[in-house]
Order: C-alpha cells, then structure tokens, then sequence
C-alpha cells in the first residue's frame, strides 16, 4: 500500500482522510496520537457506480471538492488519504487515472487499502480485550463491502470480506430513501439472507461494531447500558441484540426519515442509509448468535495512527 503524503518539514500533526463506499471522513491527528473528527460528507459512490465507468463523474467532482476544502483547511498538515471498498472494485486503468486526476486537482496522493490492510487496521483499533475469554467479533458495514473478523485474545481467527452491504441494499430498495419507507423489515431482511454470501462460522457472545455507531444510537436515542463487561477505550456501552432488534424495526417501519435527519444534523444525508445498515446489522448478530452488540466511533483510523506514529 502506497503512503498518501504530502510532505512539511517536522510537522507531527497529520490528517487522514477515510474515503468508503458512501462517506468521506476527515481526521487531525495531533503529536500524542489524539484524533478528532473535523470534516464529513456523504457521497454514496456504490449507488452510482459501473463497472465500465468506475466512479460516477458526478461523484468525483464531489471528492475533489471535498479534498479541495479539507487542504484549504489545514494548509500545513501532511495529509495522508485512503481508499476502500467500491474503490477497489475498478480496473487498473481507472484506478489509475481516478489517482492521476486526483493529484492533480488536490495534490494529494491516494492510496486503495487492499482488504486484508482494511481488516489489520480495524483490528488494532479494537486490539486484545483481556476480559472476553473466548472469541468476539469485529466488524463493520460500509457502502459496498462488509469487514467480519473474529479475534481471539486479540489474533485473528476468521476473516471474511462480503462484498455486500448498504448500497446494495438502497439499489433493491429504494424506498428505505423515503421519509416514511414503504418497505417492511421482513422484505430487506429476507433479502439480506438471500444474497449475504459468508459469514464467520465461529459463534461470537460479544459483537463490536466499528464506525460511527455510538454517535448514530446517541443521536435517535437508543436504549444503551454502560458496559459492564470490560473496559476499553472507545467502548463505553453496549445494546441486548434484542432490544438492538426492536429499535431496527421501529426505524425501519416507524420512525422518518426527517425525524431522523434533524437528530443528526452534523450530517443529515448519512442518515438515508441507516434503515439498511441496522438491518444488515440485526442479521448479522442474530446469524452469529451474539447477545450483545457494543456500538463504537472506532474505526481503521485508529488502527492507520498507530502505523502513521509507530516510530
């Protein structure tokens, strides 16, 4: 994996920018490793995607755009941008000229995390957890791509990347866009179990779901408990997979869409893909019979700063 730099004589602050399947993430990263977020923006690359044109054109306008304000912001940081999942589903000539144009617009250079990379950086954003003896789970939804990992006192035991998840759903059901869906649970549901194609056969008690999620069940109000099963950075609550369940439900058949967007107005548009990824979600937990699911902001940041600072 190539290293996107741009280069300022001993500067320790950096900022890394997360391009996924639906979403463009901006962090700064400070000398003792600290991370806050400072930029978002929804642009859903799987929706609009072909294989023969790769990235939308109407998409790529946006992300130089986005590069374009994020530099303008932090005009003396080394800025470090990577890649994933739909991204690594274009051929090499547009890859190629996806970076080229990229570099040339921006002056940033981007690096497409392969899935093996993407798996090792949410990995060491979780680590070993002392307290859970047995096997846990890891893993996150994105766009077009779905990272399952079972650690074992912090060693990976399974691996699996599906190549599906929100966008194929909002491509089956475009309704879930709607401010009040006119799709049932049971539809997307049904379809989820159709078309997932692997998952970790290794049953997981304990569920750790990365990026952004802590936020999301703060921001519509979920049920959640302190965790009282260990204690680890990042990781402060979690939900019963069945009242995770019954607030899925409840927000794919009851809840709008508006009523949604106006609780998360740092980024309203984020919210049009969240009656799929929860049910994404609640099947995911119930196939691995997880009892608990802990709802974290973590994500292969955390794991690409500990690589960044490593020296």
């Amino acid at each position: 994996t190539t290293i996107t730099t741009i280069r300022i004589n001993n500067v320790m602050e950096k900022i890394i920018i997360d391009i996924g399947s639906g979403s463009l993430k901006a962090y700064s990263v400070d000398s003792e490793r600290n991370i806050e977020q400072i930029y978002k923006k929804t642009i859903m690359f799987k929706v609009h995607f072909t294989k023969e044109n790769g990235i939308n054109e109407g998409d790529k306008e946006q992300l130089i755009k986005s590069l374009n304000e994020i530099k303008k912001m932090n005009p003396a940081k080394e800025i470090h941008a990577y890649a994933t999942s739909i991204f690594r589903l274009m051929n090499e000539k547009q890859s190629e000229e996806l970076k080229n144009e990229i570099i040339d617009k921006t002056g940033i250079l981007l690096s497409i995390v392969t899935p093996e990379k993407e798996a090792k950086y949410i990995e060491k954003s979780v680590g070993n957890i002392p307290e859970i003896s047995g096997p846990y789970l890891v893993f996150c939804v994105g766009g077009s791509s779905t990272e399952l990992i079972v650690l074992e006192k912090g060693e990976e035991r399974e691996h699996y990347t599906v190549e599906f998840a929100v966008g194929d759903l909002l491509k089956k059901f475009p309704q879930i866009t709607e401010n009040v869906c006119s799709v049932n649970y049971n539809d997307i549901y049904k379809f989820i179990e159709g078309n997932f194609t692997a998952l970790p056969k290794t049953k997981c008690k304990y569920a750790i779901f990365t990026g952004s999620h802590l936020t999301y069940n703060k921001a519509v109000g979920n049920k959640m408990e302190d965790n009282k099963f260990f204690y680890k950075k990042g990781i402060p609550k979690f939900i019963t997979t069945e009242d995770y369940k019954n607030d899925t439900i409840r927000t794919v058949e009851q809840r709008t869409l508006n009523e949604m967007k106006e609780k998360y107005s740092q980024d309203p548009k984020y919210m049009e893909g969240t009656r799929a990824c929860v049910t994404l979600i609640t099947y995911i937990l119930e196939k691995m019979d997880s009892k608990y699911i802990f709802p974290t902001d973590l994500n292969m940041i955390d794991g690409i700063v500990n690589e960044l600072y490593k020296d």
